[in-house]
């Protein structure tokens, strides 16, 4: 057996459309709470589910949490036909349906130990380790249940790795639209009145999510159309980007980095640190096509080559903005004010006259140069080779853009005067500099970043020109 769009089951209640004002106003309801998911993409009824909440994936495609919402307590019967159809789609398309939600006015007596279950091992049950004995012999003692009851064993275990169980009432929902708005976008300072008009514009969008999407840029156009102050409310308020070392959830827009940053990053082949540089370019663009908001927020402490990736896939020539964290100060490069010059000192070695490759050694507040010779780069003394050096420190948004304007500009003349094609660029400075750079490093030409890694440096992600 596989899901299907052209099922009984999936298509009667979007031919008839009767019936749906529990599943609508449960979607009213959390509309708020799913746009404040960054990676949220869109809502649609009455597909495979009554509802499926889609998330953008970054190693391509659509994550898909599909909805059962009932109206009633489901008899036994139909609890374990809904668990059955939820596993028939994950079976038929695991990547695509990897969680589902019960929602109902409750359970009876028949189910609601099962979900008591399930609610206890996942809520002090998470507590424990997930390899924990204690919680092998909880879920042992479930399965069991479930059979002793006349159950499958298998439904069980299912409905205790992938379904969540969601009791709820429908009758406030338009109240209770407008607390969760206050609660997911606190930034916004909406009248009584804006509140109840967005909610009427959400309404006829939902009313209609059973013929077609509704997309994540539409509910932000709705915000976006009340008022000149709540659009630029809204579109000031960046998109966080987790790079992190830990797996990234479906509803974050992120990548686990802890290789890119650790020790093994030594090892890293280029192609997986083209990977890495296309997984960002994947989400700046899922951005782009998405969202009306083009800022970006970080945590600016990474390597330097991971930091020189994410800024050069997040652009500012492709309308990017960032926020950059670090060390409890943020750094937003939408001030473009510069603190006072010069921030380097400026020196260049010719080289060999005849290459298109050259060197350029980036250092504060203590000098990069003398390190190379330290480990095999893969490149000569003979190169042509410019340093920046400077014994200033980054305080503030100025200090950085002062810094990262002169960078840039010497790069550029560096590059243009020795017709090269290709710069081999060694950084020792805080993060958020190659964060920056990377940010607008457009017109240069193909740049070959390098860490320190183990007391020498090592070729890391090329960035294309």
């Amino acid at each position: 057996m596989t899901a299907s769009l052209l099922e009984k089951e999936s298509t009667g209640g979007a031919n008839a459309r009767v019936g749906f004002e529990y599943q609508d106003a449960y979607v009213l309801e959390k509309l708020p709470r799913w746009l404040a998911q960054n990676a949220f993409s869109h809502v649609v009824s009455e597909a495979i589910g009554d509802m499926e909440v889609c998330y953008f994936n970054p190693d391509g495609g659509i994550v898909r949490v599909m909805y059962e919402a009932k109206n009633y307590a489901l008899s036994v019967g139909d609890f374990w036909k809904e668990i059955s159809r939820f596993k028939v789609a994950h079976e038929t398309s695991p990547r695509e349906f990897p969680r589902f939600a019960m929602v109902c006015v409750g359970y009876n007596s028949n189910t609601n130990p099962l979900i008591s279950k399930i609610e206890r091992l996942r809520g002090v049950g998470s507590s424990y380790e997930k390899d924990s004995p204690v919680l092998a012999i909880g879920r042992k003692e479930l399965v069991e249940w479930a059979s002793n009851n006349g159950h499958s064993a298998d439904l069980a275990g299912f409905a205790l790795d992938r379904v969540d169980f969601i009791s709820y009432a429908s009758e406030s929902a338009d109240q209770a639209f407008i607390g969760e708005l206050e609660k997911n976008f606190p930034e916004l300072d909406l009248s009584v009145r804006q509140a109840a008009r967005l909610r009427d514009v959400y309404k006829g969008q939902i009313a209609r999510s059973s013929s077609r999407p509704v997309y994540r840029k539409e509910l932000e156009s709705a915000i976006c159309d009340l008022s000149i102050a709540e659009r630029n409310n809204w579109l000031s308020k960046p998109v966080r980007i987790h790079a992190v070392a830990r797996a990234i959830e479906y509803y974050e827009l992120g990548m686990d980095v802890s290789s890119f940053n650790g020790n093994e990053r030594a090892s890293k082949s280029s192609e997986e640190w083209r990977s890495l540089l296309l997984a960002a370019h994947n989400i700046a663009e899922f951005i782009k096509t998405s969202t009306l908001r083009r800022c970006v927020e970080f945590d600016g402490k990474q390597r330097m080559s991971t930091a020189g990736v994410l800024g050069f896939a997040f652009s500012a020539t492709l309308g990017f903005d960032l926020t950059l964290e670090h060390n409890g100060n943020s750094y937003r490069t939408t001030t473009h004010s510069r603190s006072t010059g010069p921030f380097f000192i400026e020196s260049v070695l010719p080289g060999n006259s005849s290459t298109s490759e050259g060197i350029a050694c980036i250092g504060f507040p203590t000098v990069v140069g003398a390190d190379i010779s330290m480990g095999d780069t893969g490149v000569t003394a003979e190169l042509p080779r410019l340093s920046l050096e400077s014994a200033r420190a980054i305080s503030n948004i100025e200090d950085l853009n002062l810094a990262v304007a002169e960078s840039k500009d010497a790069l550029v003349r560096f590059r243009s005067q020795n017709r090269i094609s290709k710069l081999y660029v060694f950084i020792k400075a805080p993060s958020i500099f190659p964060f920056a750079l990377g940010h607008r490093l457009n017109g240069v030409c193909a740049v070959q970043l390098n860490d320190w890694v183990d007391s020498q440096y090592i070729p890391t992600a090329l960035l294309p020109s």
